[in-house]
């Protein structure tokens, strides 16, 4: 850690990078989009580390099995395009430095997986569309693609990108949010809640009570009892940091699900008068039917019956209506 003190004594620590600890959350990486967005934040947080950062992302996604290296360029898709918005380019330079391996590994790996074939197409058709990478190098990594497979299969939409570039549908394509996605997303969002992290809480609940009172550190006088307390320093500020991030990231996530359970209810109030109106209109229909069956019936009593019931004489045979002058 780096230590600095200051003239009141107090002693102030900031976080290192260490490779043990980013292999341990990549290993615990998952699909899930506060997964990732909560990985990314921890990497640009050590952007000094890029170099670092990219280099054990690189060794881990070529030990990871096939089934998870998509994960992988998921995370390194939502760090690029990150720090494109935030004009940070140390991620970028390191990034072009392993991709061509890293795509080439990748691809090979899923010679029989079409769907991650597309997934990895549509990251590469969105760093070309949004400049993230220059298009000769874009290009340069889809030369890597398997040429088995035609050009355009990438675009039947299977393979999407990350859970972070999934497109959720809204009310201009397909009438309204898919309830599927609302409902995943608020599944999503309790399962992985950094507010019900109740390890967290009781992490910090344990923590020695000078961690939080600075003014008790200038009385403490033996060294290594200030060494061991500035190891827990240490830690708890990386815990916090990443618990954090963690809680930016559900923020933000909670914020979008907030906007599309709005959009999701003005949608069905919208439904439900369509509805009320449908409700309406069939009404009006079934009486309409009702009063021509009504009328069907009465005008069928009124016609004389001609089943045979013996009220009209029978009709005379054709032989008598010729024969009868003789």
């Amino acid at each position: 850690a780096v230590v600095s003190t200051q003239s009141t004594g107090s002693v102030v620590c900031a976080m290192s990078f260490n490779t043990g600890s980013f292999v341990g959350k990549l290993i615990e990486l998952n699909n899930s989009t506060q997964s990732i967005q909560t990985l990314c934040g921890w990497a640009i947080h050590h952007k000094r580390h890029a170099q670092e950062v990219v280099d054990v992302w690189f060794q881990q996604l070529t030990k990871s099995p096939k089934e998870r290296k998509l994960l992988f360029l998921y995370l390194a898709n939502d760090i690029v395009q990150n720090c494109k918005r935030k004009n940070i380019d140390e991620f970028k330079k390191e990034f072009s430095r392993v991709l061509p391996d890293a795509l080439s590994h990748t691809y090979k790996s899923a010679l029989e997986d079409l769907k991650t074939v597309k997934a990895i197409d549509r990251i590469l058709a969105i760093w070309l569309q949004r400049e993230v990478f220059s298009k000769e190098f874009i290009t340069k990594l889809q030369s890597y693609r398997p040429k088995g497979l035609r050009a355009g299969e990438s675009e039947s939409g299977e393979g999407g990108t990350s859970p972070n570039n999934k497109r959720v549908r809204t009310s201009s394509d397909s009438g309204g949010p898919d309830a599927e996605t609302v409902i995943r997303l608020l599944v999503n969002l309790e399962r992985g809640s950094a507010l019900q992290d109740t390890k967290m809480k009781q992490q910090l609940q344990n923590l020695p009570p000078e961690v939080w009172n600075v003014t008790s550190v200038d009385k403490i006088s033996d060294r290594k009892r200030l060494e061991g307390l500035l190891k827990s320093i240490d830690t708890t500020y990386e815990q916090i940091s990443n618990h954090r991030i963690r809680l930016q990231t559900e923020y933000t996530e909670r914020t979008k699900v907030a906007n599309l359970l709005k959009e999701f209810v003005s949608h069905q109030k919208q439904q439900l008068k369509h509805v009320e109106a449908k409700i309406l209109e069939y009404q009006g229909k079934l009486q309409k039917v009702h009063d021509v069956r009504g009328r069907l019936q009465s005008h069928l009593t009124s016609l004389p019956d001609l089943t045979g019931g013996g009220s009209l004489a029978p009709l005379p045979e054709p032989g008598s209506l010729f024969g009868g002058g003789e």
